[in-house]
């Protein structure tokens, strides 16, 4: 099964709608390759509720949201890799985040005793459920109840990873071993941790302890044969899905990928812009190179391609 790439103003009217699942899971006939594709950040159904209750408008919710990086990797199923891709978007809950990484000054309510109320992502309003989207514009209004914040993680969070576990589960039974790739896009403003503009593409390993080397020195190699810039781990290293999956002595590796929104929409009115089909072949083709070397048969994969 594949995304359609086409008609993206067709589903602007669809947008403000209820979350009927927590993923929508797009498998391959047969899974050829030891590779999981997952998009935990380009849900587009914003619940009818939170879109009212929120004190922003809705192009404002929306930018936090990975917009269209399912479409960017659809060619991956086509490739023999299952995608996972998350309904729901990341200002209403964030799956790359713990269970329960949450600021008791946005509940009206107490939460669970077992909460992690003092990390660095729920001090800068970035938790588990979300404080602010964009330059730290607050989406509430107000307070809301615990029990919502409870349903959210209890209804959606817990069956994207019960979903995403079992993809790796059952891949690294097949083959041995697993390579996740956690697929992201990043805002083309502001600067790397080093003060230069960010790269096109950049890729997270945790700084080596979520995959093993070869693993991001092929994806690296792969993109930049595209003519695309690459840096490592900076500004964005991996979140909790890269550092809580990645065992790379377990045959576990997890990768993430973030792509420049500019090379593919206008970051201000949300479209696609004309670079996204180039853009897309090219993610397709660097993904197919990386595959093949993932799983040792590139020689083969270089004489069908040409």
């Amino acid at each position: 099964m594949t995304i359609s790439s086409g008609n993206f103003s067709a589903e602007a009217a669809d947008i403000v709608v209820e979350i009927e699942r927590p993923f929508s899971l797009y498998q391959p006939p047969l899974q050829v390759v030891p590779v999981v594709v997952d998009v935990p950040h380009a849900g587009r159904r914003y619940p009818p509720g939170f879109v009212e209750r929120a004190r922003l408008p809705l192009r404002s919710l929306r930018r936090s949201e990975d917009a269209y990086v399912d479409r960017l990797f659809a060619q991956t199923v086509a490739l023999g890799a299952p995608l996972l891709v998350a309904e729901f978007p990341r200002a209403f809950l964030d799956v790359n985040r713990e269970p329960y990484e949450l600021d008791p000054r946005m509940f009206d309510g107490r939460l669970p005793a077992f909460a992690n109320t003092r990390s660095m992502r729920v001090a800068g309003g970035l938790g588990t459920i979300p404080r602010i989207v964009g330059d730290a514009h607050e989406i509430y209004f107000g307070k809301i109840p615990v029990e919502e914040a409870l349903a959210r993680i209890d209804g959606l969070y817990r069956p994207y990873h019960a979903g995403l576990r079992s993809l790796v589960q059952r891949t690294q039974g097949a083959f041995g071993t697993c390579i996740l790739v956690d697929a992201h896009s990043m805002p083309s403003t502001g600067l790397d941790r080093d003060g230069f503009a960010k790269s096109d593409v950049i890729l997270g390993d945790r700084f080596g302890t979520s995959a093993a080397s070869y693993i991001i020195d092929i994806a690296e190699e792969a993109f930049r044969r595209r003519g695309l810039s690459v840096t490592r781990n900076r500004p964005y290293a991996g979140g909790f899905i890269t550092e809580h999956y990645g065992a790379p002595a377990s045959g576990v590796h997890a990768l993430q990928i973030e792509i420049n929104r500019a090379l593919y929409m206008n970051e201000t009115t949300l479209e696609p812009h004309t670079g996204f089909a180039e853009l897309e072949q090219a993610i397709g083709t660097a993904m197919a190179e990386s595959f093949a070397q993932w799983s040792g048969w590139l020689d083969d994969w270089r004489e069908a391609a040409e």
